[in-house]
This record gives structure tokens, sequence and C-alpha cells, in this order.
């Protein structure tokens, strides 16, 4: 069956449509984050879960390593003793939790002392996958596979 130049054009206006339709329903699931209740948010890391064991970071070693989400899907890490930034998107919560992306993270590659945790932050963000704040929102958790990072509300 030979398609006309009238059914050719149908179907290319259908497709733009289409489109249209699948980021709208995307756009339900994911909110633009300045609009977000973690924009303007900053956090400092206080705790790493992995497979049953936590380590709990020194306030020195929390300070140092901190999330700070901006307007605009931006997010500035302090990764110890480097500096990086990376992208963010977030559905909205529903009973303190939801959906949570992070882009690649750009830092600086300084040789950090030990302990140092920022390497497993930054490579941790980008599998993150989902987010719980408490009710009084002062802690935030942030989940991946395999790691769960906890923040405290930076002061």
């Amino acid at each position: 069956m030979t398609q006309t130049g009238t059914d050719q054009g149908n179907t290319a206006m259908k497709m733009p449509a289409a489109l249209a339709a699948a980021t709208l329903a995307l756009a339900g699931c994911m909110t633009v984050p300045d609009t977000h209740p973690l924009a303007g948010t900053e956090w400092q890391l206080v705790a790493i879960d992995t497979s049953g064991s936590t380590t709990t970071l020194t306030p020195a070693l929390q300070a140092r390593h901190t999330l700070a989400f901006a307007d605009g899907g931006e997010v500035q890490v302090q990764l110890d003793c480097n500096r990086g930034r990376s992208t963010w998107t977030a559905g909205l919560p529903a009973n303190g939790a939801g959906e949570i992306s992070f882009g690649p993270v750009a830092s600086t590659k300084m040789l950090c002392p030990q302990p140092s945790f920022g390497n497993q932050l930054a490579a941790g963000l980008t599998e993150a996958e989902r987010y719980t704040t408490t009710l009084d929102g002062r802690q935030l958790v942030i989940e991946t596979p395999e790691l769960r990072f906890t923040f405290a509300a930076a002061e």
C-alpha cells in the first residue's frame, strides 16, 4: 500500500503530537527543580550505609561532604577537598519519599587526606534512585541500589 502525500503529512503531524504527549506524561513524574522542596536546601553527609554496615562521619568530615540544591536543577557538591557540580531532577515527595536522579558529577581531582568519602559520594549520586525526608525537614536520605547516604540539614 502506497501512502499519498496527504497521508504522509498526517503521519508526520501525528509524531510530534505523540512526542509532546509523552513528554508531558514524563513531566508529571519529575518536577522542575526550582519548584521542588529540595531547591534552595543544603545538606551535610552524616552516614553511609552499605550491605549491613554503617560508616558515621565525624562533624569535621560532615562539613567537607555536602550537597546544595540550587534553583534551576543544579547541585553544588563538596567532595571532601574537591568541589563539584551536577544536575538533578526529582519527583514531588509523597509521604516524604520520591524519585531522584543526578547527572554526571564534574569535580576537581585533588588527592584528599584519608578518610575521604568524596569519590564514593560522587559515584553514588549518579546511581541515585530514591530520596526520603523526615517530616521536620532535618534529614535527607538518598538511596542507590547499593548505598544509602544520610544527610542532615546544614546549619
